[in-house]
């Protein structure tokens, strides 16, 4: 998931759509302020070597820890996400403030509901 503030869009990776190519290219185009969420380690690796931004402002703030964040913290050494990859539109929308979610243009892409099927099959 990518939300831009400079060019205000909002991209939202759909599975099995090359989402994830999609989301390495955006990023491209992303600023020091915008939402870029985690994508797998192989693929990070590519966007690093292309330049483009990799995963920020996606992670929960410390102040905003509950008990189970700082026991995934402790336990895992993970912090908490926010945003994540293959977040769904409705948590998108609760979590980003209305005016962006007015004002921004949300897209995603959906693949033929057949095809789609059979990929997660195969």
């Amino acid at each position: 998931m990518i939300v831009s503030h400079r060019y205000r869009f909002i991209f939202i990776k759909t599975r099995k759509t090359a989402g994830t190519s999609v989301e390495i290219a955006l990023s491209k185009y992303c600023g020091p302020d915008d939402i870029v969420t985690e994508i797998e380690a192989e693929d990070e690796a590519l966007r690093r070597r292309l330049g483009y931004r990799g995963p920020q402002n996606h992670r929960k703030p410390l102040h905003r820890y509950g008990a189970h964040d700082w026991w995934r913290l402790v336990r895992a050494r993970r912090r908490a996400v926010r945003y994540w990859n293959h977040m769904g539109f409705r948590d998108v929308r609760r979590l980003v403030p209305a005016e962006v979610w007015n004002g921004y243009f949300k897209f995603c892409f959906e693949r033929n509901p057949w095809s789609k099927a059979l990929s997660f099959y195969h």
